[in-house]
């Protein structure tokens, strides 16, 4: 079944909620979450500074849109282009591990 796009990125922002609290260690056997979790480590370190900066703000710290907009100096508008680009890219990133049975 195919998922529209506010689908995908819910999907992708409960992945980014729970990433900090998540085993990033590539050790023994890894649950879906880890591989998840080790994936999108390594999306963030080929992504653009600005996309990462929001990753961070957004769903390591917690801020909000307006927040964001300020530290980054940018327009809510802006923040939001930002942000569907980076769940976009971490999305095409995970697909394949989402479909894996778990």
């Amino acid at each position: 079944m195919k998922q529209n796009a506010r689908e995908v990125d819910k999907l992708v922002e409960e992945y980014l909620k729970i990433y900090p609290y998540i085993s990033k260690e590539k050790v023994g056997d890894l649950t879906k979450n880890q591989k998840i979790a080790i994936c999108i480590s390594d999306l963030l370190s080929i992504m653009p500074e600005k996309e990462v900066n929001f990753i961070n703000f957004r769903y390591i710290k917690g801020w909000t849109i307006v927040k964001i907009a300020q530290e980054m100096n940018y327009s809510q508008q802006m923040i939001y282009v930002v942000r569907k680009k980076a769940l976009k890219k971490i999305y095409h990133g995970i697909n394949h591990l989402l479909k894996e049975k778990s």
